[in-house]
């Protein structure tokens, strides 16, 4: 049975109900069906245009449910495409538009015949209290329309409310996303944000490749020149002062050219290491690992290879943890471990530092959470004050 604050209120104080709102909003609900049943009759006379009525129908019937009492329908956003008749979803909304024609049919009858006999009971009543009125030229009627309709007005909050349920409860059993949509939105989803993270990984070989062959081959053709410069210098001054004025300034810049090549091998390499692309995340977590100045040990035992994107973002996360917990927990000791199922892939990089562990801290945090994100997952980080620290990356592996 589904939810309705309606019906729920209702069972809850059956005579205070009636000066709750529900039988109004129940009643526009209500009202709404029954302005609109004649339309989808022309819909459904006009076989072409079925699809689109039945989508626009659903579509509205998903926000209007409220007035029943029940939750707003997850769907379809509104407008946009040819209905597509392979579509599950379609047929039920078809199916939901026939029915929503004969319950509005049924309302705008009982709702003419509820009115009339209302009219007819205020009329009785004006007779009763002895008012001629060729409304009723039989007055001895006049005693049974009162009675009928005292008992229409008592009764027709209860009757609208219930029949504003049972189209709500259609509505909310043909309408609800089935799980295989849902499961097929979320692979959609999926493909999009693997598209994605391509089209990163595309630009960033292109920030790798520019940085190789230019600013990278720029300082080496600095550094030779350096050397040669040092050579001229030697065989130009006599040994003395000079020259070991000229001497100490060229090794001050050789050392700050070195500096700087080494600062750009290692941002090259921190954009995703050759590693990675050549022999996979397990490999690459081990250099990571023999790179790192405290003592890091990697868990990858039976793990295979992944889409590319997916490496380089748990690649990413493991790197940015290894850093953070060097930076700011000062531990003795890293764990990095990598495993998979059949549907998941889990990250783990666990430390025995101080924890307090907090994205406020920096963007790195930030950026591990936007990682998992796009690859549909979600990033789990345990970090009490005094630690240990545990950060978790779980992902689906619909890859």
């Amino acid at each position: 049975m589904y939810h309705s604050a309606a019906l729920a209120a209702l069972r809850n104080s059956p005579v205070r109900f009636w000066f709750t709102r529900w039988p109004w909003t129940s009643l526009a609900y209500l009202a709404i069906g029954a302005m609109l049943w004649v339309f989808t009759l022309m819909a459904f006379a006009l076989i072409g245009t079925i699809p689109y009525w039945a989508r626009w129908i659903a579509t509205v019937e998903r926000r209007w449910v409220r007035l029943a009492g029940f939750r707003p329908i997850p769907g379809r956003p509104p407008g946009a495409g040819v209905p597509d008749l392979q579509e599950p979803v379609l047929w039920r909304e078809i199916a939901f538009a026939l029915a929503h024609m004969l319950i509005g049919a049924f309302s705008s009858v009982a709702l003419i015949t509820g009115t009339a006999m209302v009219f007819a009971a205020i009329v009785a009543v004006f007779v009763l209290a002895g008012v001629d009125t060729p409304l009723l030229p039989n007055p001895s009627q006049a005693p049974f329309l009162a009675l009928v309709g005292l008992l229409i007005v008592v009764a027709s909050p209860y009757a609208v409310t219930l029949a504003a349920y049972v189209q709500g409860a259609l509505a909310t059993a043909l309408l609800s996303p089935r799980v295989e949509e849902l499961q097929t939105q979320v692979a959609s989803l999926a493909r999009a944000n693997i598209a994605e993270l391509d089209r990163f990984e595309g630009e960033r070989q292109r920030i790798e490749r520019d940085l190789h062959d230019g600013t990278q081959q720029h300082l080496a053709t600095s550094a030779m020149r350096l050397g040669m410069l040092e050579l001229e210098v030697r065989e130009t001054f006599p040994p003395g002062p000079e020259q070991d004025s000229a001497l100490e300034s060229l090794e001050a810049v050789r050392r700050e050219n070195e500096l700087a090549l080494d600062t750009l091998r290692d941002v090259v390499h921190g954009l995703r290491p050759r590693t990675l692309i050549d022999d996979g995340l397990g490999a690459a977590l081990r250099e990571l690992a023999r790179r790192v100045p405290i003592n890091t040990t990697v868990d990858a035992e039976g793990v295979g290879r992944f889409a590319l994107p997916v490496e380089s973002s748990l690649y990413y996360i493991a790197s940015e943890a290894v850093t953070n917990a060097i930076k700011h927990a000062t531990p003795d000791h890293i764990h990095i471990e990598l495993a998979q199922s059949h549907d998941r892939i889990t990250l783990t990089v666990s430390d025995n530092g101080l924890g307090g562990a907090n994205s406020a801290h920096g963007t790195g945090m930030v950026g591990m959470y936007e990682r998992a994100a796009l690859l549909s997952g979600e990033l789990i980080v345990d970090s009490p004050p005094g630690g240990p620290t545990g950060i978790i990356a779980d992902i689906p592996r619909p890859y």
